[in-house]
């Protein structure tokens, strides 16, 4: 299993706990009271003091219609707007927090809640971050923290296994991979009995990077149970007391307990739980106050979606953040007030949808909008709900990575077309045009409705390519199949949608390939796009 490396320290298998003390709340406004905690937490056997970095503003906004209220739990009855505006720590305050964790001796982290914060805790020097369970699914922002090449310790509250690799995923794709995960069970405060320790252990085999526990619980052992099935990180709430008022104290240690807690860390033995991903049924409430897509203006019907009026914010009624990307550019199907949660129900209908997952497929889309179209590019995968409320008047799939369901073929009842770049039915499946010169088939592009099948449906219209092997690579030929598929897209697109062109089955067994057989061909016979193809066909008899 991986480690993670903070300044001087490593986190992870063969390693002590890391011990982080949460100050959070408990400040009670008084920067002095900040301080005393940073070194009381020291003395309790910390190894980091944790805080916060948003305002009300950078976690929602300022309304308060039936959203915004918190229904129950410990802040039922409070607006969200005023509860974050009584627990955030200021941001005068946190460069002498640091300074002052520094003297004494004490790492110091802190959680950003949108790129304003991550700018200004870059100002300040920190050496890694936190994410909040929370926000573990607003992917624009751990994209964007992970950017920034640091040490990243990420909750998982609520999260299903899923959710957790996107967020993973996320992390990676920047470079970084300096990243951990804390089980954690978002309710406030935890009953140990919902909080399913073994998990931990479960999550520490699936993902090979150290994984922790944020704990909410009362006591102390919960977090030492977790250490014994696999946990690298302990994170708890510190107060001076909790009988200094404040949102957080009802659930946070006292200096004495969190010593407690820290000694046995150390020496447990036992663990409890099962492993479970998703929303326990204890967390069912507070999974209203993740982020979601809100409209933060007032929109007129037909307006566009921008981001000026719509954003990821707290909380968690609207489309889920990774939509965001996908909405950009849709039409209001309907007036829609400020404070409203964006459904795909409040999107105009009857827009063609343009499937991709490739950024060399754009220029296509953007033809379409040049051609007067009302087009919509979707990057996630759509589901028959999705297609019923969007209700498209056509559906493209180009580049696409996911299969498309057979609720939504029926749904459409043959408008669902993909464009491929070989010529049908030879090489279906995956890098169609490296083995069609492998097995030295037909070369071409395809415009095919879509089936059940892979590349099996009815043929719209293809055309046959012919390459000079000996001046050809792999690369080239690939580029020159793209734009004969969008070329023939273009001049047949009008008859296609019109229903005038009359599809014709496939003739034939064809060709299938698989992605295995592709890794298969790089292990045995390795070879580069930018290869002349007679070259690498002559050396792999050989």
């Amino acid at each position: 299993m991986g480690q993670i490396k903070i300044k001087e320290r490593l986190i992870g298998e063969g390693q002590p706990a890391y011990i982080i003390a949460e100050m959070s709340a408990n400040h009670a406004g008084s920067i002095e009271r900040a301080k005393e905690i940073i070194y009381a937490a020291k003395e309790s056997g910390a190894d980091c003091i944790k805080i916060q970095t948003y305002t009300p503003d950078t976690l929602t906004i300022d309304c308060h219609n039936q959203y915004f209220q918190v229904q129950n739990g410990t802040w039922e009855g409070e607006n969200l707007y005023s509860l974050y505006g009584k627990a955030y720590t200021p941001w005068e305050w946190q460069k002498e927090l640091k300074e002052e964790a520094d003297r004494a001796g004490i790492d110091f982290l802190s959680t950003p809640f949108d790129r304003t914060a991550v700018d200004f805790l870059e100002e300040l020097g920190v050496e890694f971050y936190k994410i909040a369970s929370f926000e573990m699914i607003d992917l624009p922002l751990l994209q964007y923290v992970a950017s920034k090449g640091k040490p990243i310790i990420m909750s998982t509250g609520m999260g299903s296994l899923e959710e957790i690799k996107e967020a993973v995923e996320t992390v990676y794709q920047t470079g970084n991979t300096q990243l951990a995960l804390l089980k954690c069970s978002s309710v406030y405060p935890a009953d140990p009995a919902g909080m399913n320790l073994r998990t931990i252990s479960d999550m520490c085999r699936r993902f090979q990077i150290p994984i922790g526990l944020s704990d909410h619980s009362m006591g102390a052992l919960s977090a030492a149970t977790a250490v014994a099935v696999g946990a690298s990180i302990i994170e708890k709430h510190f107060c001076l007391g909790r009988e200094i008022e404040n949102p957080d104290a009802s659930f946070s240690m006292t200096p004495h307990e969190f010593k407690e807690m820290v000694q046995a860390v150390r020496n447990v033995e036992q663990a409890l739980g099962t492993p479970f991903y998703g929303v326990s049924e204890q967390e069912e409430s507070s999974r209203i106050f993740r982020r979601s897509i809100f409209v933060v203006k007032d929109m007129a019907k037909g307006e566009a979606f921008t981001e000026e009026n719509i954003r990821i914010i707290r909380p968690g009624y609207g489309l889920k953040p990774k939509y965001m990307k996908d909405v950009l550019g849709m039409k209001a199907g309907r007036e829609l007030e400020r404070g409203t949660p964006l459904g795909f129900g409040d999107i105009e209908q009857g827009a063609v949808l343009f499937l991709t997952n490739n950024d060399n497929t754009k220029d296509l889309y953007e033809w379409l909008l040049e051609q007067g179209e009302k087009v919509y590019c979707i990057q996630n995968k759509i589901n028959p709900e999705l297609i019923e409320q969007l209700n498209p008047s056509f559906i493209i799939s180009f580049n696409y990575r996911y299969l498309i369901q057979k609720e939504i073929l029926d749904y459409m009842k043959g408008k669902v077309i993909n464009l491929h770049i070989s010529y049908l039915p030879y090489n279906r499946g995956s890098s169609p045009n490296l083995f069609s010169f492998l097995d030295n088939t037909p070369k071409g592009v395809t415009i095919h409705l879509m089936d059940e099948g892979l590349d099996t449906g009815d043929i719209l219209c293809q055309r046959e390519l012919f390459f000079d092997e000996n001046k050809e690579t792999f690369a080239s030929t690939y580029n020159k199949l793209m734009q004969e598929i969008k070329k023939l897209f273009r001049e047949k697109w009008t008859e296609i949608k019109e229903g005038r062109i009359s599809p014709q089955k496939q003739v034939g067994d064809g060709t299938y390939h698989r992605m295995k057989e592709v890794e298969e061909i790089r292990k045995n016979n390795p070879f580069s796009w930018e290869d002349v193809i007679a070259d690498y066909k002559k050396n792999k008899k050989s």
